[in-house]
C-alpha cells in the first residue's frame, strides 16, 4: 500500500484576513508640507492676534479703571461714591485724587480704593495742563512718563485705546450700512441705478481717503467727533459697495434664487431672505479691514491735528508732539508701538477670519491632510 504526498505542514502564523489588504499612504510631497506649515502658523497667528485684540478691548473697555483722576469707589464727607469718574458727581467738582487722599488724610476719615494710575487722560499732579511745560520724562506716579503738558502717558495710552475703537467701530458701521446697501441694490436691481453708483465709485476712488476726508473737515465750522464720523463714513463706503457689488452678482446667478424666483418670490424677499444671508462673510472680513484702516486713518489726522478734536486722548496726536519735543522718545515708541500692533494683529485676524468663512480654502486644506494616492486604511 503506497501512502499519498505528506500533508502540508500547518503554519503557527495567523491566517491574513480576507479583504482589502493595508496600502500605507505615500509620503507628502514637499509642497503640501510647506503648505501644511505655513497653515499652522498662519493659525497661531491669528491666535495671537485675537488674544491682543480682546486685550485691547478690554483696555479700552476698563479705562477708567486702569488710569483715572478720580477713585475707583471713595467715602468723603460722609457720602460714599461708586465709580465718580465715569458718574462725575456734582459733590466732587474740583476734585481729584491728590485733593481727596489729602483731605482723607487731614480728616483721618473717609477711606478711597484708587486706579492703577492716578491720573486722568488730560490732568496731571492735580493741575490743568499747562502748554508752556516741557515734558519732565519718567516721574513718580507715571510709569510711562508725561507729555509736553503735563500730562500721563500711560493714561492718554489706555484712554486712547477706548477713542481709537470706538471712532473705528462707528465709522466702519456708517461705510458697511451705505455702502452695502447701495451696492446690494446696484448689483441686484442693474440699470440705471448701478450705471450711477458705479460712476460714483470711481469718482470717490481717484482720490485718496485722507485727502476727502481733509476737505469734509475743513468745510465744517468747528470740527468735531461726529464730524470725523461723517467725514470718514461718507468717503470709504465705495470700498464696501464694489464687494458687495461683486458678491450680489456672483451669487445672484446661482440656482436657488433663480428658484426662488420661479415660485414667484418678490425681488426683495429675494434679496433680503436668499441673497443677503450668502455674502455676509466677505462683508465681515472687509469690515475687518476696514478696522485697520480706519483707525490708521485716524491716527493720521489727529498727527495732523485736524482728526480728533481736543482734549480727547489720540495715538496720533500724541505722536505729533514729538515734532515739538525731539527728546521725548516714549511719545513716539509707546503710541507708535500700539498703532503699528492694532492694525498688524487686525490685518492678521482678518487673513485668519477669511480663510475660516471661505469653504474653497477648506476644502484646500482638507486635500492637504488626504492627499491624491493616499487611501485610506480600511480597518479605521
Amino acid at each position: 500500500m503506497t501512502s499519498g504526498p505528506p500533508a502540508p505542514r500547518r503554519s503557527l502564523l495567523p491566517r491574513k484576513k480576507r479583504g482589502v489588504e493595508r496600502v500605507a499612504p505615500p509620503p507628502l510631497p514637499a509642497s503640501s508640507i510647506r503648505l501644511a506649515m505655513a497653515n499652522v502658523r498662519q493659525r497661531k497667528l491669528g491666535i495671537a492676534a485675537s488674544a491682543f485684540l480682546l486685550a485691547l478691548a478690554l483696555v479700552a473697555l476698563l479705562a477708567d479703571v486702569l488710569a483715572s483722576d478720580l477713585p475707583l469707589l471713595c467715602k468723603i464727607h460722609g457720602a460714599t461714591h461708586v465709580l465718580p469718574a465715569v458718574a462725575r458727581p456734582a459733590a466732587l467738582a474740583g476734585y481729584d485724587n491728590q485733593r481727596i487722599a489729602r483731605e482723607i488724610g487731614d480728616a483721618g476719615q473717609g477711606w478711597a480704593i484708587y486706579p492703577l494710575v492716578r491720573f486722568g487722560p488730560t490732568h496731571a499732579q492735580g493741575r490743568p495742563p499747562e502748554p508752556e511745560m516741557e515734558p519732565p520724562g519718567f516721574g513718580r506716579g507715571h510709569p510711562l512718563g508725561t507729555d509736553a503738558q503735563g500730562r500721563d502717558v500711560f493714561a492718554r495710552l489706555v484712554h486712547g485705546a477706548r477713542t481709537s475703537l470706538t471712532v473705528s467701530l462707528l465709522a466702519v458701521l456708517a461705510f458697511v450700512s451705505v455702502g452695502g446697501v447701495l451696492g446690494a441694490i446696484a448689483g441686484f436691481f442693474g440699470g440705471v441705478f448701478d450705471a450711477a453708483v458705479t460712476r460714483v465709485v470711481e469718482t470717490l476712488s481717484a482720490f485718496p481717503t485722507i485727502v476727502l476726508v481733509l476737505v469734509v473737515q475743513a468745510l465744517v465750522p468747528s470740527p468735531t467727533l461726529v464730524s470725523l464720523l461723517l467725514g470718514i463714513g461718507l468717503t470709504r463706503w465705495p470700498e464696501i459697495s464694489r464687494v458687495v457689488r461683486a458678491e450680489v452678482l456672483l451669487v445672484g446667478s446661482a440656482e436657488y434664487v433663480t428658484a426662488a424666483r420661479a415660485l414667484g418670490a418678490s425681488p426683495w424677499r429675494v434679496l433680503l431672505r436668499h441673497v443677503f444671508p450668502n455674502i455676509k462673510a466677505p462683508v465681515v472680513v472687509a469690515m475687518t479691514f476696514g478696522l485697520a484702516q480706519v483707525i490708521l486713518l485716524e491716527a493720521s489726522l489727529s498727527f495732523l491735528r485736524v482728526g480728533v478734536p481736543a482734549p480727547i486722548a489720540s495715538w496720533g496726536e500724541m505722536l505729533s508732539e514729538v515734532r515739538d519735543h525731539h527728546g521725548a522718545f516714549w511719545l513716539l515708541v509707546f503710541p507708535g508701538l500700539l498703532v503699528f500692533l492694532t492694525v498688524a494683529s487686525l490685518h492678521v485676524f482678518g487673513e485668519a477670519l477669511r480663510d475660516l468663512l471661505d469653504p474653497r480654502i477648506r476644502l484646500e486644506g482638507a486635500h492637504v491632510e488626504h492627499p491624491p494616492g493616499a487611501r485610506a486604511d480600511p480597518a479605521t
